[in-house]
């Protein structure tokens, strides 16, 4: 379990980008959940892969909402700040120097 994942401490930056941004809490809880994690840049960026959700919330509208959205985390637990990218998935791993280890964030 990574630090953020028990203790999710938004930075002050990050609240108000997602404020600024229109980050609805639900698209946050759903990308924190469903979401998956890719190092780069020192942090690890939180994004969503459809192919990576179970099949029933690949078409969804929580995944339509989910997708774009980038969600970046530092090693102590704190949520740096969250941007949206039309092509996530492929932005943040073009970012990792080297082809990203993925880890599924479901339980």
């Amino acid at each position: 379990m990574l630090a953020y994942e028990a203790d999710r401490r938004p930075t002050r930056h990050y609240n108000a980008r997602a404020a600024e941004r229109a980050l609805r809490s639900d698209i946050e809880e759903f990308l924190m959940t469903w979401g998956t994690e890719t190092r780069a840049a020192g942090a690890t960026h939180i994004t969503l892969v459809r192919r990576d959700l179970p099949f029933e919330l690949q078409d969804s509208e929580e995944a339509d909402r989910a997708e774009g959205w980038i969600i970046v985390a530092s090693d102590d637990g704190s949520l740096i700040t969250c941007y949206r990218r039309t092509d996530a998935w492929r932005f943040v791993r073009r970012k990792s120097q080297m082809r990203p280890r993925r880890r599924s964030r479901r339980i």
